[in-house]
């Protein structure tokens, strides 16, 4: 547990910012009016900061799956309404899993993730309710959808045409770095255009875990204190036996120095041991974080399996083995022995 709050504490964060490409859009504008689209890409340029392509939005809840209401289905995509986009071009961070691309007049793209939630696949019809009408589409194609990218991601694409009838708004995104006078001025010229900032988020996200770490740090103080009074309590129960074994080779002749290393011996052994058995717990324990939770490819954390065996290699060294050597010192061996 101790070593999983450390590893939580200072790694998660750093490594999900570290898998982000160095140049991902710190910017999203979104409410963009089809009529805005020209004059916003003429701004960013007039700027020297170019957007990323324009994607058209349209909201529409998904409401049947081959002629079945979603209704029963708990899923949280079907809670809510979804942004649906069309294309012609494949976004590169959206590999095909399966079928082919574009999507035909009348078929839709679904998202990997989605489709195996609800059991989509190739064929099936699912059908929206828009704010004007309803209307289906069959499955073509299965995408690989890679959420972290920070660029504008769906869980359906159509083909260019195939929303014409719904209304419609327009989003992007891009990157800036140099102070906030254009991004004031780009509020001042586009006021219906709303300005989403990435980086204050992360920040704001920084900011709560850093008041996390700090609540961690405490819990990690209470739970080391615990562990080595725990840890004193099981050495001193333990004496006692202990105390008739080293009467018993003293007896036979065995010397201080003797006793004195496989004491120091018995515990680092058993503080590896518990090192090891602890490593594997906090390394499948943060493997299932990692895959489960935050949905990172699972590494490793090779500093658990060098970390723990050692820590607790020395902690019961000094905790069992500083009691033991108490008992050789003078008489006090036979004479705790002899009560």
């Amino acid at each position: 547990l101790l070593a999983l709050l450390l590893v939580l504490r200072g790694d998660l964060l750093d490594r999900w910012q570290q898998q982000l490409p160095p140049e991902s859009p710190n910017y999203f504008l979104i409410n963009i009016a089809p009529e805005q689209i020209m004059p916003v890409k003429t701004f960013l340029a007039e700027h020297q900061t170019r957007a990323a392509e324009f994607y058209p939005i349209v909201r529409a809840r998904l409401t049947q799956i081959n002629g079945h209401s979603t209704d029963g289905n708990k899923d949280e995509a079907l809670n809510r309404e979804l942004n649906l986009t069309w294309s012609e071009q494949r976004p590169d961070h959206n590999p095909l899993v399966a079928g082919s691309w574009p999507p035909k007049p009348g078929e839709v793209s679904i998202e990997e993730g989605l489709a195996q939630r609800l059991g989509v696949k190739i064929g099936d019809t699912v059908t929206f309710t828009g704010d004007t009408q309803d209307f289906s589409a069959k499955v073509s194609s299965v995408r690989k959808v890679d959420w972290e990218s920070l660029r504008p991601n769906f869980f359906f694409i159509f083909p260019s045409g195939a929303l014409d009838g719904q209304p419609q708004s327009w989003l992007t995104s891009f990157r800036w770095d140099n102070g906030p006078a254009m991004l004031t001025q780009l509020n001042r010229e586009f006021p219906t255009v709303s300005l989403l900032d990435i980086g204050a988020i992360l920040r704001q996200v920084g900011q709560v875990l850093s008041q996390v770490s700090r609540a961690l740090e405490v819990m990690v103080g209470l739970v080391t204190a615990c562990g080595v009074l725990l840890l004193l309590a099981q050495v001193q129960v333990g004496m006692r036996q202990r105390h008739q074994e080293l009467v018993v080779w003293r007896t036979l002749g065995a010397g201080k120095s003797l006793l004195r290393a496989t004491l120091w011996a018995e515990f680092a052994l058993l503080g590896l041991v518990s090192g090891l058995v602890a490593a594997i717990g906090a390394e499948v324990a943060l493997a299932m974080l990692q895959t489960k939770v935050f949905d990172f490819p699972w590494t490793p954390d090779w500093r658990l399996w060098g970390m723990l065996p050692l820590t607790g290699a020395v902690l019961l060294s000094l905790c069992g083995g500083g009691l033991g050597l108490r008992l050789l010192k003078g008489k006090a061996l036979f004479r705790q022995f002899s009560q």
